[in-house]
């Protein structure tokens, strides 16, 4: 059964003293179906004839004609989970908790998550992002199967377009505030001192958001 997602808008803003735009972005999202992964294979990036790109476990599962112009990316599979592992096979959809996020006021809020419970990444909290989107290498490190996509969406903006994979993470969580099981896309966003993505507001509305911009500090709380 194919699941559509409605047309999403958003802005990337940075949080300093200019309040610059970085990015305008529009995302179209499809549901399709992901494919189970190969432990251990290298990943390969590679884009089709209609500017698709594409991650595949190991040179064999790139087709044939896109062979030769595949790039490995220098990443591998993670191991399964350990069924053992509290939140092995566990993690439900829903948000639990809250925290404090403090930042030096005028300048951008860069938050520190956890995915999927261990692995850490940087992101900048954006009010404006509908979603969230993290860098294929950060998602690897967390053991998310990049090369089997949940979704795909379209970026377009000043520049052109570009097509980006959405994967399903099995939680986020900042501090004690975590959201379980959702998804977020795979993708480098051009700017440089963005760290590892932008925390959007799928993540962020599933608490009571108050930023205090005069003392430097945002605080999640449960709704």
């Amino acid at each position: 059964m194919q699941r559509k997602w409605s047309c999403i808008a958003w802005r990337g803003v940075r949080y300093d003293r200019g309040m610059r735009q970085v990015v305008l972005l529009f995302l179209t999202v499809l549901l399709v179906l992901g494919r189970p992964a190969t432990v251990g294979a290298q990943i390969y990036r590679w884009v089709d004839d209609n500017g698709v790109p594409h991650f595949a476990e190991g040179i064999g599962s790139v087709p044939d004609r896109y062979r030769a112009r595949a790039v490995p990316l220098g990443l591998k599979n993670a191991p399964a989970p350990d069924p053992s592992a509290p939140d092995a096979g566990g993690a439900k959809p829903g948000s639990s908790g809250g925290t404090t996020i403090r930042f030096s006021p005028g300048q951008r809020i860069m938050v520190d998550v956890r995915i999927n419970g261990s692995a850490a990444a940087r992101l900048l909290l954006d009010t404006g992002a509908d979603r969230t989107l993290i860098s294929p290498r950060a998602l690897q490190a967390a053991g998310v199967r990049i090369a089997a996509p949940a979704a795909t969406g379209q970026i377009v903006s000043a520049t052109g377009s570009e097509q980006i994979q959405f994967v399903v993470v099995d939680s986020l969580e900042i501090g004690d505030a975590r959201v379980g099981r959702m998804p977020v896309g795979s993708y480098n966003l051009p700017a440089t001192d963005v760290g590892d993505g932008l925390l959007g507001r799928d993540f962020l509305d599933q608490f009571n958001v108050n930023i205090d911009s005069s003392r430097g500090v945002v605080t999640l709380a449960p709704k």
